[in-house]
């Protein structure tokens, strides 16, 4: 199952990719546009890890997204997703940074929909040893913005790269479900 929800997002991200690919009127470097708006959210967030060596457990951390400075396509928007967290269970710290550029678009007036790659860097601590690994990793999210409040809902999958953690544990690859409480500015 794990892998059907893994190929699904990896399919539905290409599709949406080499969709927007064809269309013309890419914009780079829409943050020279005088009529570029960030579009800033921050978000607390809270979840739960799994997949890990140590098992599932609660993630918690923070999040800001604003639309990309470098890149933007003909239609929706991408959002870039940078965050913080951390997980903490039976004797495995992981803290997370991760930026995930999501490539979003309107589901509704207030509900949006994104989805894409990203990158990220694990610092794992187990067993009086610290590890630091690159990360990649696929997601999607749903976000609904009520005025200045925005709740989102986000899913996303993360290969650590493989480094051993402690002897006999190698990487620390994860699924993370997530809730999202923010504010829009």
């Amino acid at each position: 199952m794990k892998h059907s929800i893994i190929s699904t997002l990896i399919g539905l991200s290409l599709a949406t990719a080499s969709a927007a690919t064809f269309a013309d009127d890419w914009k780079f470097f829409p943050v020279l546009d005088a009529k570029y708006k960030p579009d800033v959210t921050l978000s607390l967030v809270g979840g739960v890890l799994n997949g890990t060596p140590a098992g599932s457990g609660s993630y918690k951390g923070i999040e800001v997204a604003l639309n990309c400075l470098a890149l933007q396509p003909p239609t929706g928007v991408i959002r870039s997703k940078i965050s913080l967290g951390s997980f903490d269970h039976n004797g495995m710290k992981l803290t997370t940074f991760e930026i995930n550029p999501h490539w979003t678009m309107n589901v509704d007036k207030n509900l949006t929909f994104g989805v894409g790659p990203g990158i990220g860097f694990v610092k794992a601590e187990m067993n009086g040893q610290t590890t630091r690994m690159a990360a990649l990793q696929i997601g999607a999210d749903l976000d609904y913005r009520i005025g200045a409040i925005n709740l989102g809902l986000g899913a996303r999958w993360q290969d650590t790269r493989n480094k051993d953690i402690a002897p006999g544990i190698h990487g620390a690859n994860n699924t993370l479900v997530q809730a999202k409480v923010g504010f829009n500015f």
